[in-house]
């Protein structure tokens, strides 16, 4: 949770659908996070939880100009991503192997948030490729709600 005294609490509900190798799969969260205004971006954060295990720690920082998602995982996992659909972004995915160059490729990004009642929806599609190869093809889908 956020220290920040203007942090309103919110409630985070994710969806991410992974299409890899002719595979499909889903993960769904819903958390307890903490949102702040600072420094014209919205900053949304919250920790991601597997069988009551804190798994990862999220920030998603929201612009006019894109969205940049930094999730730090247990195990050495990192990345921060950014998504915008005007230009494909090189990112670094650290694991506990090594880093591994990424592209993020965002095919479409849309984000509505209404502020009187701190209520927002956000919807990125994007493709990761490695090694001139694509990795895998995304969707992510969050909501989140005082």
């Amino acid at each position: 949770m956020d220290k920040n005294e203007n942090a309103q609490k919110v409630v985070v509900n994710l969806k991410t659908t992974i299409f890899q190798d002719a595979e499909r799969e889903d993960f769904i969260f819903e958390e307890v996070g903490s949102l702040v205004q600072m420094n014209n971006g919205l900053y949304l954060r919250f920790t991601e939880h597997q069988d009551n295990q804190a798994v990862a720690n999220v920030t998603l920082k929201i612009t006019d100009e894109h969205v940049q998602l930094t999730r730090q995982a247990n195990g050495g996992h990192h990345s921060r991503m950014i998504f915008d659909e005007n230009k494909d972004h090189d990112t670094i995915y650290q694991t506990e192997y090594g880093p591994i160059k990424i592209l993020v490729k965002t095919k479409e990004l849309n984000y509505d948030y209404n502020e009187d009642i701190m209520n927002g929806k956000l919807g990125i599609d994007y493709e990761l490729h490695s090694g001139g190869m694509i990795v895998g093809e995304y969707n992510l889908t969050l909501q989140f709600s005082a």
